[in-house]
């Protein structure tokens, strides 16, 4: 008996998978021209799903804040350089972990926020190293940073002098990822906001004047 080619076979598979594709692809397209109820039901799905991805992007945020507030509390308790040669190694890690951590992706944004706020507590100008944070990391690090920033102000100002914020005080429950099933078929979904382009990583040379001008 002759064994039948797996060429042959393979052939026959794909063939039947494009006739399918094929017939799927003309009769969406049909639907789609001449039923109300099915153009009625693709718009209900866009909605959910878009609604879905609006509600797991603000859950994804929460959680970034969330992490923002713990990792603020940490740095609070760690000890600040005082001499200038400290202040230089610890700003130097600082920024070279933040730059590290840009570069293995989004999922490191928070703690590299975190590093580069590090860094600018010992920065002598702390507005000129901002200026450059704002040249040479990505939109989403450079809020993160800002964050950061607003909760050093409001804890040196709401707190009183030397007085450390608490857990309780600064953390809100971050909301658990939606679901199709949770969301109503007839709220209607907002316009997605656009996603921020990604920042060019700044040069070795904008580094490196950041350095010297810390070691003054």
């Amino acid at each position: 008996m002759a064994s039948i080619s797996p060429v042959k076979v393979a052939g026959t598979v794909a063939a039947v998978a494009v006739s399918g594709f094929l017939g799927y692809a003309v009769y969406f397209d049909y639907m789609r021209r001449h039923s109300p109820e099915f153009r009625k039901s693709l718009r209900k799905q866009h909605k959910k799903l878009s609604a879905v991805a609006e509600a797991n992007a603000k859950a994804e945020k929460e959680k970034n804040a969330k992490a923002l507030r713990d990792g603020f509390l940490r740095i609070q308790t760690e000890a600040v350089p005082m001499t200038p040669d400290q202040q230089e190694g610890y700003f130097a890690e600082a920024a070279n972990q933040g730059e590290q951590l840009i570069a293995q992706g989004e999922e490191h944004y928070v703690e590299a926020a975190l590093h580069f706020f590090r860094a600018l507590r010992v920065y002598g100008n702390p507005g000129e190293l901002l200026a450059v944070y704002q040249r040479v990391v990505p939109p989403p690090v450079l809020d993160m940073i800002i964050q950061l920033i607003a909760l050093s102000t409001s804890t040196a100002t709401g707190a009183g002098a030397g007085a450390r914020p608490t857990a309780a005080s600064l953390e809100t429950p971050a909301p658990a990822p939606a679901s199709v099933e949770d969301l109503d078929e007839e709220k209607p979904a907002k316009e997605d906001a656009p996603s921020p382009n990604s920042a060019s990583q700044g040069s070795g040379a904008e580094w490196e004047k950041v350095n010297q001008e810390a070691q003054e």
